[in-house]
This record gives C-alpha cells, structure tokens and sequence, in this order.
C-alpha cells in the first residue's frame, strides 16, 4: 500500500512538473514578421522568471531601473514611490511627500534626481536621490501656454535639466520647460491623419462648416524616455504603424521611413546599453526593435481572469537592467514580472551590437547561428545581407536581402552591382554602337541598291498589309491618330471583331504579366498571394461592364455606336498601355529604387493617352459633342457601380438563401435518422 501511495505521490508531482514547464515555456509566445508582413511563430525569445507581489503595490503605472538594478515604481495607488532592489529581491526604501497625490510617471538622471509627474497635482516633483524634495514644477504662466491642459502623466529629463512632458488631454505634442519651468514649446508633435470622408469635407466644405467639425485631432504620447546619450523616445496610442518615434534634437521622428509595426495601445518605452529598444503595449506584448527602428519581435499576451507567469492584465510600464533582463508592471493586478533571455535573443542582439562596431564577419558569424535557429529569420538575412553590404559583396547581400524581402537595401547592393558592370562593360557598349552604326552608314547605298533587302522589305509589306495583320496593327495608328482612326471604325467598318479580340486578350496577357512578372523590386504582390480568379474576373467584368453600360447609357441619348463598335473602340485603345506595361516590365528588371518616377511616369502616360483614346472614342462612335462625351462617361461609371452594387446585394442574398436551405436539409436530414 505504500509504495502504491509513494509511486502515485511520485506521479502527480512528475505532472505538475511537466505542467510548470510546459506553462513557462509557452505562456510567453513569440511571434516575428516574414518577409511578406505575416506574423508567425518563432522560437522563444524570453521566458518568465520572478514575479513579485510582496510589495504591497496599488495600481502602479510607471517604473525606470537605475545604473545599481534598482527599480523606480510610482505606486500611484498608495502616493509613493517605491524603490525595488532587483539583485537581491528586496524592497529599499518607500518615498513619500505630501505633494504627491497621484503618481503616475516617474524618471531619474544621470546624478540620481527622481522625477515624478503627478497628474492629480498638476505638478512635475523633483526629489534628490536620497529622497528628499527639492522643488516641483507647475504649470507654466507664459502667455504662450494658453489655456492648454496641464495634468503631467510622463517625464523624461536630459542633461541639462530640461523637462519633456506628456500631458493628459493635450493634443500639441510634447510639453518642453527649461530647468526653471520655462516653457519653451511642444517638442514634437503628431500629424492629424484623415480619412476619406474628412478629406472630401476638407475639398468641399467653406470654412465655417469646417468650423463646426469635431474629432479632428492626432494621437496623444502616452510615454517618453530618454537615453544616456540625450536622445528622446516616446510611444504614442492609436496608430498600428508608427506607434515608436526616436526623436532627434529638432523633435524630428528619426525612424518615419522605417516601417514600424507594433499595438494600437503603446504605454510605454526603453532601451539598453546596446541602443535596442522594447516597447509594450497595454494588451500585454512586449515588442523588440533595434537601434534603427527594424522590428525583431515580439512576445506576451493578454490574460485578465488568471494569474499566469508572463501575461498580463495591463502592462504598463517596462525597463531593463544591466544584464538584459526585462522587469514589467501589471497596473491592474499590481505585480512586477521579470523575463530572462534565451540564446535566440542574445543571438540577435549580440549580432546587432558586432555590426554596430563594425566587426562584420564576427556578426556574420552571430548572424548564421540565428539562422541555424530559424532558417527564415527576416532579422537575420537582413543582418547578413548589411554586414556584406559594408564589405562590399554586392552580389551576395542581394541574396540575403531577397530572402528577407528588403527592397530598398537589395536596391541599394544592385545599383553597386550594376554600375560595376556597366564600368567594365562601357567601352565594348560604346564600341559596339560605334560599329553597328558606322556600318549602317557605310553600307547605305549597297543596301538601297541590294536586291535580297529589297525582296526583304517586299515581304514586310505585303505581310503587313494582309487584312488580319493591317487589322490587328490598326491599334498603332489609333495611338497616333485616335480621330481618323475611330471613324474609320465606325464608318469605313476598319479593324474587325477578331483582330480586336487578339488586341483585347493580347492586353489582358500583358497586364497578368505585368501584375505578376516585374523585377524583384517592383514587384510587391507574390504569386501565391495574389487572386488569379479574382483578377482575370475582374478584368474583364470592368471592362466587358464598361461597353456594355456606355452602349446602354448612349441608347437613352442619342448615340450612334453599336454594341461591336464600341467593343472593337475599347480594344484599340489599350496600345498605350500595352506598350508602356512592357517598358515597365522590362525596366523594372534595370532600374533600382531610386529610379521608380521613370516607371511612375511611363505609367501614368500610357493611362492618361489610354483614357484620352476611350474618351475620343467615345465622342467619335456616338458623334458627341465634347459636353455630352464627357457625360456619358460619367453616367456610365455610376451605371457601373449600381450594377455592381445590386450584384453583390445578390450574391450576399443568394448565399443565405443557400445557408438557410441547407441548415434546413441537414436539420430533417437529422431527424429522420433519428
């Protein structure tokens, strides 16, 4: 009996043990971005440690680590500030003062000031690092500051004394005074982003309805903090993108071109000795980003019900000690949770820091053991792709930047590559031309007089002047001569149903190829991730849709076309664009990033020349005036939309209609086998 009790007892405690790890190890999940902006998993990047709840904390909302690992809390809760020791797991000291009545932010210098920003006391506290209160700073009395709101949330001080401040209901930006409470004006500032509909009042509205709007106000800072080398962060709430900004001296966002993902609900900010920087959001992820803004993961999750080693139910605030391990405060359940990094992490930022210093084959080295990790690493092929990039090894930082889908960087080891070539391969391009002309030149008049050329350009005629050939090369002459051309149409029967119908499929398979066939760096759509079905449907109910509302619109208004006139009209119409896809497909395989406005502007002419050809088609087939043209047009894409409006009211009805039939057959199809 007691060894059936010992092996049982042995059991259960063998299950809690898998169970504790198997939670440890999968409570704070990980997650990255591919290379085609896809969150997936990747191995753990930290894993929960310590969490304290014997500090008797209420409602805390910011923290910051001094250079001894002593973590700063402003316990707002309780009016105090506790100073936490996170070696030795002991509580140091508690702060108070009767000036403190909320506290809510809290940041210490270099000398070992505290700062503590008190919304409730509408007052920025300064203490002396051992506690004692030395002045506080309240609202500015310039005439500058107006009537703005002045209730500190957020504090972050530089070296010679100067306060940043984030204060709530305050939509100009960061708060900036001078040592001595001067105000010296909003730091920085986010732009008032607008969405369609504010931007069509903005277009049609007077100034007094505009007057009268509301709503039209940026995001809020919800934190800021500042580095050892003086340079401000600060996170803002409500933007997916751009959510961390590393300001520079002007107030500048440093990392506005970078593509910066991360949480609608940032709430706070830091970064190590290495300059990487985590961010949190409020939901409970801790993000993770490098010194110039590329983004390497993120991990943590939301968990308001249960207490649970790496979740959180509000996470606010985040900082980090001297040897890299994360401390986190949960305001809503009032603990302090610490994360310690796995060997993928420090991989990361090991391989980081090397490049940084310029030690490129060492980070090379880091950079390949990532990969050994995770094979697809976006971070690491990234990392590679630089560190050959600095040593000049064009061909192979392509490779890696492909991988990790970095346009701009593969752009930049392109254009090294392809001015090499074009260095070594000038002068046979120019002998080459030199030879090839010179010998047209030369052999001018053997040519005129040689009877092979001439049998040559006898065939070329007859061959362009058989009917199907003249018909499908009607579409050049409509470039160059859309008038003549659409009435020879309309009145002389040129052109034919099937010659337009080759021109018509012949754009319909250049503009697949060019959706899915440009170079690397124009091509941001891949294969697999792009509807074939829904772009050959598309294509040609947009433009089948398009003849036949215009023939429907211009039978009510006295045009001339028919039905296969307007359709042979659209077909020829399309040369431009067939002509300046392929430009673009085959330059897009020459030109780097920075030369896109050829390839812009290629496009938009050969829309713009397409449109003006269906628009002198339009006026020449139904014999419009310029006036009544451009109202067909107009009438004809409303058409459009109404038709395809009533068919998606269609369809939506046709599937619940089939949803409700079938849920009605399986339900009889249940009873009667019961």
């Amino acid at each position: 009996m007691k060894k059936t009790l010992t092996l049982l007892t042995f059991m259960i405690l063998l299950m809690s043990l898998t169970i504790k790890v198997n939670a440890s190890s999968a409570t704070s999940p990980t997650r990255t971005l591919d290379f085609k902006y896809n969150l997936v998993w990747t191995q753990d990047a930290y894993l929960p440690q310590l969490t304290v709840t014997n500090l008797g904390l209420k409602n805390p909302t910011d923290a910051i680590m001094d250079h001894q690992d002593h973590l700063y809390i402003a316990d707002r809760g309780n009016k105090r500030i506790v100073e936490y020791d996170t070696t030795t797991n002991q509580l140091v000291r508690i702060i108070t003062h009767p000036s403190l009545k909320t506290p809510t932010g809290i940041f210490l210098t270099e000398t070992g000031d505290i700062y503590v920003a008190d919304t409730s006391a509408e007052a920025v506290i300064r203490f002396d690092k051992d506690g004692n209160y030395i002045e506080q700073f309240n609202r500015p009395t310039t005439a500058s500051f107006g009537d703005t709101p002045y209730k500190p949330a957020k504090v972050a001080v530089d070296n010679r004394g100067n306060l940043y401040i984030v204060s709530e209901g305050v939509y100009n930006g960061i708060i900036q005074l001078s040592s001595s409470g001067e105000f010296l004006g909003y730091f920085s500032s986010n732009k008032v982003s607008l969405n369609i509909l504010q931007m069509l009042q903005d277009i049609f509205f007077t100034d007094a309805q505009k007057e009268l709007l509301t709503g039209r106000v940026p995001t809020t800072f919800s934190n800021v903090f500042m580095d050892e080398d003086g340079i401000l962060y600060s996170t803002t709430m409500g933007g997916l993108m751009h959510g961390v900004k590393k300001h520079n001296t002007a107030g500048q966002d440093m990392l506005s071109e970078r593509f910066i993902w991360g949480a609608e609900d940032f709430s706070d900010i830091t970064v190590d000795k290495d300059g990487i920087i985590y961010a949190t959001a409020k939901s409970g992820q801790i993000f993770v980003y490098t010194n110039d803004g590329q983004f390497i993961f993120f991990f943590g999750s939301f968990y308001g019900e249960s207490d649970i080693a790496g979740l959180f139910s509000s996470l606010v605030s985040i900082a980090v000690d001297s040897k890299g391990q994360l401390w986190t405060l949960d305001s809503e359940k009032s603990f302090i949770q610490s994360f310690k990094s796995t060997e993928y992490a420090q991989s990361i930022y090991k391989a980081t820091k090397l490049f940084s210093e310029g030690k490129y084959d060492e980070a090379t080295v880091i950079w390949n053991d990532v990969l050994r990790l995770n094979q697809m690493s976006v971070v690491a092929h990234n990392g590679i792709g630089a560190n050959l990039l600095y040593q000049q090894r064009y061909e192979e930082a392509m490779l890696h930047f492909r991988v990790a889908g970095n346009r701009f960087n593969y752009s930049q080891a392109y254009w090294e590559v392809r001015n090499t070539w074009l260095q070594s391969q000038l002068s046979l391009i120019l002998g080459s031309f030199v030879v090839v002309f010179g010998s047209l030149r030369l052999t001018r008049k053997v040519r005129k007089k040689s009877k092979f050329i001439a049998k040559i350009k006898a065939g070329y005629k007859k061959f362009i002047h058989y009917r199907f050939v003249s018909d499908v090369l009607l579409v050049l002459k409509v470039m160059r001569h859309p008038i003549d051309s659409f009435y020879d149409i309309k009145a002389k029967k040129a052109g034919s149903l099937l010659s337009a119908s080759v021109v018509y499929i012949g754009f319909f398979l250049i503009f697949i190829w060019y959706t899915l066939g440009k170079g690397f760096i124009y091509q941001y759509l891949l294969i697999e991730d792009i509807d074939m079905t829904a772009v050959i449907i598309g294509f040609f109910s947009m433009t089948l849709l398009f003849v036949l509302c215009n023939y429907l619109v211009s039978s009510i208004n006295d045009g001339e076309g028919g039905l296969l006139d307007l359709y042979k009209m659209m077909a020829y119409s399309f040369g431009p664009m067939m002509i300046g896809y392929i430009l673009i497909i085959g330059l897009s395989y020459v030109f780097t990033e920075n030369e896109a406005f050829f390839l812009q502007t290629i496009e938009q002419i050969a829309v713009i020349w397409t449109g003006i050809n269906l628009f002198m088609g339009i006026q020449e087939t139904h014999n419009y005036e310029t006036k009544a043209a451009f109202k067909s047009i107009i009438m004809t894409v409303l058409f459009m939309l109404l038709i395809a409006v009533i068919l998606m009211i269609v369809i939506l009805m046709t599937e619940q209609v089939y949803m409700f039939f079938e849920a009605l057959f399986k339900e009889a199809w249940r009873n009667v086998l019961s």
